[in-house]
């Protein structure tokens, strides 16, 4: 919780925010800012779920686990072990999540009866460990090797305790377990929650909700500052309140609304979610900022600095190239001033594309029948075509890469030019790129779309795909990308030379969007230009 404003206090704070600004010009014009230190990051979020129980506001756990599902969102819970199991709302809808195809949810070990484990001698704190592990067991099927501490108290006998039940993962807050945190190279690892959706307030009368605007500059603070963040919720955030913490066990939708945003705010600044034993994996960026912002930090934390300034200050100084974070999309360089064209499933040969129609493209040859028609820019419903709804994405794009010959094999040089080839083992039925998925921006418009074809007019233009080369096509303006209709018409393509930004992005990477209702998935079908 971020203390309140006093008006006693106004003064005083305009001095600091002025003071604040006048440091920042100061500082980037003789220079000194660029005097930075980095750390080891990953550029990713994790929220945390504490107090996962059976019948305690069951309907909002559901909802709010639900929710996560909804958005695609990567969730750790925390299950207290003697309140878990009896309830089959909570337990059902945790089992269900860990059985998806791609599971979303990883469980943690929260205590056995939330309790202050720091009181406890350590053979007792290793039981009160060892008996929730089993429980979860017995219950789920899988053994948590992340430990949430209730209260946040621990001590030395604690870590003692989750080194004897083979824990790798712990989470307190800033202020039981202090930084530097280890990301890579470790066996076990402190990931603390850095920002907070609620808390009980300085009063200790009820348990107040926050904004999303008031979480967000937090999750920013901790990424410039650690590399990641862990956002902590509880379900009492989500739920109706009365004075006295009483809540009713209904979904606050405006909060649901407030957690949306959040999860759009990180995924639109190219943030990852992940589960918190996810932290370790993603953490292959190195973050580098200036070391008086830690002052500006400590003036945030101590409520000298609003939430707006905390969020501006850190995007001004990455814009600026001050901070220095290479985020989640770095992992795939960015094509900046493409010249962009669009075409379309079922377009007739003409001039305009050398007379090769778009019956088929270059992995199916019965593109437009598994496309379920024409895919006609002239005839729309909003980012569809009109008269039928389509079988696969209606946001798909060509580029100038086919990992098939002409013949139908697999080109040789493909395991050595594409970012994602070693990553698995690929049939003849599977292409490398087809259906992966790319963000396409234009001005302040960004669309999100899948690889359905190649071109536009070449078919192994590895050196700009997949490098910094610029598009070998001469023609069309040196046309590097080819778009559909949806895709022209969410970013603004207009006739004639439009130049756009794109880059590669991983699945997990896509935020909701028009682009997700219909997901391509289909394979190989009688391949050909």
């Amino acid at each position: 919780m971020m203390p309140s404003y006093h008006i006693s206090n106004a003064l005083c704070k305009i001095l600091v925010h002025l003071k604040i600004i006048l440091a920042l010009v100061l500082l980037i014009t003789f220079g000194v800012a660029h005097q930075a230190y980095g750390i080891q990051a990953c550029q990713c979020v994790a929220f945390r779920m504490d107090d996962i129980q059976d019948y305690w506001l069951d309907n909002v756990q559901v909802g709010v686990i639900n929710e996560f599902e909804h958005k695609d969102t990567d969730l750790t819970v925390g299950i207290i072990g003697n309140y878990f199991g009896q309830d089959s709302m909570v337990v059902g809808t945790v089992s269900n999540a860990l059985k998806e195809a791609n599971p979303k949810v990883v469980v943690a070990n929260h205590g056995w009866n939330h309790e202050h484990f720091n009181t406890f001698p350590q053979d007792e704190q290793s039981a009160l460990i060892h008996n929730t592990n089993q429980k979860i067991s017995d219950t789920l099927g899988i053994l948590p090797n992340i430990f949430i501490a209730p209260y946040n108290a621990i001590n030395n006998d604690t870590l003692i305790s989750l080194f004897d039940n083979k824990m790798v993962y712990l989470s307190t807050n800033e202020t039981q377990d202090r930084p530097p945190y280890r990301l890579t190279g470790a066996a076990f690892f402190i990931f603390p929650g850095t920002a907070e959706i609620g808390d009980i307030n300085k009063e200790n009368t009820a348990w107040v909700s926050v904004n999303h605007n008031q979480t967000y500059a937090e999750v920013l603070r901790s990424l410039v500052k650690y590399g990641f963040a862990v956002v902590v919720l509880h379900p009492q955030d989500f739920a109706n309140k009365h004075p006295g913490f009483v809540y009713d066990n209904d979904i606050n939708q405006t909060q649901i609304h407030e957690l949306d945003l959040l999860i759009d705010d990180i995924r639109n600044d190219g943030y990852k979610t992940v589960t918190m034993d996810d932290i370790p994996a993603n953490s292959n960026y190195a973050t580098h900022y200036p070391s008086w912002l830690d002052k500006n930090f400590e003036l945030y934390l101590q409520g000298n600095m609003s939430d707006a300034d905390m969020t501006n200050s850190i995007n001004y100084l990455k814009n600026e190239k001050i901070i220095i974070s290479s985020g989640v999309n770095a992992k795939y360089p960015l094509h900046q001033g493409i010249t962009a064209t669009y075409f379309w499933v079922g377009e007739p040969a003409d001039a305009d594309d050398q007379y090769n129609d778009n019956l088929s493209s270059a992995w199916d040859g019965a593109w437009m029948k598994h496309y379920g028609g024409v895919d006609s820019p002239g005839n729309r419903n909003q980012y569809l075509p009109s008269g039928f709804t389509p079988n696969e994405n209606p946001f798909y794009f060509a580029l100038p890469y086919d990992d098939f010959s002409e013949n139908g094999t697999r080109k040789a040089s493909s395991y050595g030019t594409v970012y994602w080839s070693g990553t698995q083992s690929w049939n003849d039925s599977q292409s490398m790129v087809k259906n992966r998925w790319i963000e396409i921006s234009k001005g302040d418009k960004t669309a999100y779309a899948q690889w359905e074809d190649a071109g536009p007019f070449v078919y192994d233009d590895s050196g700009y795909v997949f490098g910094s080369a610029r598009p070998e096509n001469q023609q069309n303006n040196n046309a590097g990308l080819d778009v559909s209709p949806a895709v022209k018409d969410y970013i603004g393509l207009q006739n004639g030379k439009n130049l756009v930004s794109w880059r590669f992005v991983d699945d997990s990477d896509v935020p909701d969007g028009p682009w997700k209702k219909i997901v391509t998935t289909s394979g190989v079908y009688h391949h050909q230009h």
